[in-house]
């Protein structure tokens, strides 16, 4: 724990590149794309691609809504949305008990606050302020505050003077604190309390990557907590139930559309400022999903507040378009929808906090307590805290968002057994290719044409010659290949397709499993699935560890998680890509008929395997330095691995050792595998997380084809090059 503490710390990164190659053979420039226009346009490759296909199912949408004629058909529309929450957020089971407790109040003249503690899933406890006016008659109006990015949280200067400005004019509210923030921080070192990932959106980003692989999103788990605490808000004596309203700003903004878009005991709702990078990514992708969500709230009361000096008018515009045409198509005046523009910039102060008082007195008839904020007294964080030292984790023991997904992912699928008859392996393997293909949104169509290929220049270099190559694996996916033929070595032996998430090699004086390949004589076709190598939209060299948010990364996320609208995922695209990669050597003359194998680095390593999977051309799989199992990932507290996450639900239906029985009986070696930290996974670990897939080569009578290795002295590349010779010896 300690080494992973000092890594979350120092925010070092682990490299798995095999020691540059020494000597002084001159470097060649070995990228595809040699000017600057090129190289913008592969990197902007796989966002454009997600723009224009996305556009696609916009116009549909478009078409879609404009044929509902009835308020009927409107409904019918808002509760075919409705019957996909769990698809679109997540699913958290069952309600539990809220096991709800005060444990601390603040008795002030005109109002008392109260520290509520409560769990919206078993042990999982959320941390509260509960405003409760005085000298009022029963019952009032309940409003749940949803805070946006602060660390501090519901304790947040002007958050809580939000709540104060709301709790005077009568309302009874709850502050709720979001996951990573405030006393609900999920990374920290346990004895100092110093944040390991930094409060707020870095430990949304962090928490929600993995929650993809057990069908879990930030958004879902901000939003039932919302909904767990409208629960106990209705519970309240001095609550009026059919009156609740939400407010919020920012993060807290788009949760407050949120909670209002799932739960219709919200009655109106006032969002300042909505929008927040993890609470606007969803399961089925991003903005259609948001769309359609919004499209709940309809015919509810609903009020944007923006500052003029926020820049934001037109994005939230864009919300409020999507949200009317719900509100007229349901016959709903056009008053119940409304923005209203104050000055300021992106925040919660006085002029953003009187209007939304201003809209919730309007639909809850309390118009004469008017909206001009009172004078306000201010608590310190301190004396807001409902736990000993901040941390509920540390001090009530709760679960962790990652804890719970652990837990979840233990329930998902029981473990495989392997049929008594051995004829039956085959069935029950055609079953998971073809469950993992559904899941993974896989189509390869019977009738493929060969790619097109365009060749972009040859390097002649001392130990090899280098052929540049782009090949169109689909309409607007073009992918930069390299094929390396040595200038000495067994002209009839496998060609080797090589596959890394840091890409192809660009120069050939670079650290390169590929390169080293090709200078122990092994013909080498490296190439760029879509968004790694030449082709990633981010620059790899400037990304900051994942423990922090990185505008970079995000917006890869983003194309990743959009994949999920068009019924696919990117996995499945970049499967995709490999295939079609064997389809043109398959077709060309001096490397037709001469068995392929698939060696991937890292998360190329999931490709390669998913591949190898689907397609029976090739001959064999080894998978360098990656994660061999989703589980590793979704079990442990902190990970540093990069993009293996955007399989919504995967385990539910597989885990890596999966595919691996898929290959069988061709041989599959894990070399060199790591776990979530990317730090060396002892053999045991991977043998244990593969006896699925040892028992299916097992039946197959081929245990032997089934390897985990380990680089002991000298490179991986010298263990690739000892399992590549193996195969040629064995014949395969």
């Amino acid at each position: 724990m300690r080494n992973r503490i000092n890594y979350l710390l120092s925010g070092c990164l682990v490299s798995l590149l095999v020691p540059a190659a020494s000597g002084a053979e001159p470097v060649d420039d070995l990228r595809v794309y040699q000017t600057s226009d090129d190289r913008q346009q592969a990197r902007s490759m796989l966002v454009n691609y997600f723009q224009e296909k996305t556009q696609v199912l916009w116009d549909e949408r478009d078409k879609e809504l404009a044929g509902l004629d009835s308020p009927e058909a409107w409904r019918a529309r808002q509760q075919q949305t409705r019957s996909r929450l769990p698809e679109i957020l997540g699913d958290f089971g069952e309600k539990c008990p809220l096991d709800a407790r005060i444990v601390g109040t603040l008795d002030r003249p005109d109002y008392v606050i109260e520290k509520l503690i409560f769990q919206s899933q078993p042990n999982y406890y959320c941390t509260a302020n509960v405003y409760v006016p005085k000298n009022r008659p029963l019952s009032q109006p309940g409003v749940l505050f949803t805070c946006g990015h602060a660390a501090d949280g519901k304790a947040a200067t002007l958050y809580h003077e939000a709540c104060l400005g709301l709790v005077l004019k009568g309302y009874v509210v709850l502050a709720l604190d979001p996951t990573g923030q405030g006393e609900r921080s999920e990374y920290f070192e346990p004895e100092t309390g110093k944040p390991l990932v930094p409060l707020c959106v870095s430990q949304h980003h962090y928490l929600a990557r993995p929650s993809w692989l057990v069908g879990r999103s930030l958004a879902g788990y901000r939003t039932w907590d919302a909904t767990r605490a409208v629960d106990y808000l209705v519970t309240r004596p001095e609550v009026d139930p059919e009156r609740i309203g939400v407010v919020g700003n920012s993060g807290g903004g788009i949760m407050a559309l949120l909670a209002t878009a799932v739960d219709p005991r919200i009655k109106v709702c006032a969002a300042a400022h909505p929008g927040g990078s993890m609470e606007e990514t969803y399961l089925t992708g991003r903005e259609l999903p948001k769309a359609d969500l919004l499209g709940l709230i309809a015919p509810r009361p609903c009020l944007f507040i923006v500052g003029r000096e926020s820049g934001e008018e037109s994005g939230h515009r864009r919300k409020m378009d999507w949200m009317r045409s719900y509100y007229r198509g349901l016959g709903a005046e056009d008053d119940r929808l409304q923005m209203v523009l104050v000055d300021g910039v992106h925040d919660m102060k006085q002029p953003k906090r009187e209007p939304a008082y201003g809209w919730l007195n309007r639909w809850f008839g309390k118009e004469v307590e008017g909206s001009q904020e009172p004078p306000l007294s201010p608590e310190t964080p301190e004396q807001l805290r409902c736990t000993a030292t901040g941390y509920t984790l540390r001090d009530l023991k709760s679960e962790s968002g990652q804890s719970l997904n652990a837990a979840w992912a233990e329930g998902l699928r029981r473990p495989r057994q392997l049929p008594e008859k051995p004829q039956a392996i085959d069935e029950v393997r055609a079953g998971i290719r073809e469950a993992v293909r559904a899941r993974i949104g896989l189509g390869l169509p019977e009738q493929r044409a060969v790619p097109a290929c365009v060749a972009r220049g040859v390097v002649d270099g001392e130990a090899f010659t280098a052929e540049k190559l782009e090949l169109e694996s689909e309409p607007g996916i073009r992918l930069p290949a390299l094929l390396l033929k040595p200038k000495q070595g067994n002209a009839r032996g496998p060609v080797v397709v090589h596959l890394s998430d840091e890409g192809k090699p660009a120069d050939s004086a670079q650290s390169s499993l590929a390169l080293e390949l090709v200078r122990h004589g092994h013909w080498v076709f490296s190439v760029d699935v879509r968004g790694a190598g030449e082709t990633d939209p981010r620059d790899r060299a400037k990304l900051s560890p994942l423990t922090r948010y990185d505008a970079q990364q995000f917006r890869f996320d983003s194309c990743a998680a959009s994949a999920t609208s068009l019924g696919t995922t990117l996995l499945a695209m970049q499967t995709f890509d490999v295939i079609r990669t064997l389809d043109w050597i398959a077709a060309r003359d001096d490397l037709a008929g001469r068995p392929v194998v698939l060696v991937g680095e890292g998360l190329g390593g999931v490709w390669a395997l998913a591949a190898t999977a689907f397609d029976s051309r090739a001959a064999g799989v080894a998978c360098v330095g990656t994660v061999p199992s989703y589980r590793l990932i979704v079990d442990s507290q902190y990970y540093a691995c990069r993009d293996y996450f955007w399989v919504p639900r995967a385990l539910a239906t597989f885990d890596l050792p999966d595919l691996v029985s898929l290959v069988a009986p061709r041989p599959m070696a894990w070399i060199d595998p790591v776990d979530a930290m990317l730090e060396t996974l002892e053999p045991e670990r991977c043998e244990t997380l593969c006896r699925w897939p040892r028992d299916v080569y097992q039946g197959l009578g081929s245990p032997q084809k089934l390897q985990i290795m380990q680089t002991t002295g000298g490179t991986a590349s010298r263990t690739v090059d000892q399992w590549l010779s193996s195969l040629v010896q064995s014949g395969r």
